[in-house]
């Protein structure tokens, strides 16, 4: 599936997005669009398609929002698209930023270490297919 025009979505490319951004999540940081244009050669707007959709994908596995963790390296904070999601979960941008940390904390183990990626290109390549889940992406 790639959407027509200059959006370009590539579900396997949001596989790895996804998770680039539990890796970020576990690092507990923050990353900007100029790095997530840089690494994944999106433009500015790919990279906030991109970022919706995780949101739409956290929401929907119940999940906190991975895309709080994408800002502006202007003014260090998420894009106006970002509102509604923090509407949506009815607490503040930094709460949100510790429920990612929390939800994605790494311990010693090694079955820790990997439980949040085992798996998860199924689930992401699942959800990518269900046609509610991206019309907005597809068009259709």
């Amino acid at each position: 599936m790639t959407i027509q025009g200059n959006r370009n979505f590539q579900p396997e490319k949001f596989k790895v997005f996804v998770r680039h951004m539990i890796q970020v999540a576990k690092e507990k940081r923050c990353v900007t669009y100029n790095e997530l244009e840089n690494i994944f050669g999106l433009s500015h707007a790919q990279v906030g398609y991109y970022s919706g959709a995780l949101g739409d994908y956290c929401i929907s596995k119940d999940l906190p929002p991975l895309n709080a963790l994408v800002i502006s390296s202007t003014d260090c904070t998420p894009s106006h698209g970002f509102d509604w999601y923090q509407e949506h979960y009815e607490v503040s941008w930094g709460e949100l930023i510790s429920n990612c940390y929390q939800a994605f904390h790494v311990t010693q183990t090694a079955q820790k270490k990997v439980q949040d990626f085992s798996g998860r290109d199924r689930d992401v390549e699942n959800w990518l297919e269900e046609a509610e889940s991206v019309s907005y992406l597809t068009g259709s």
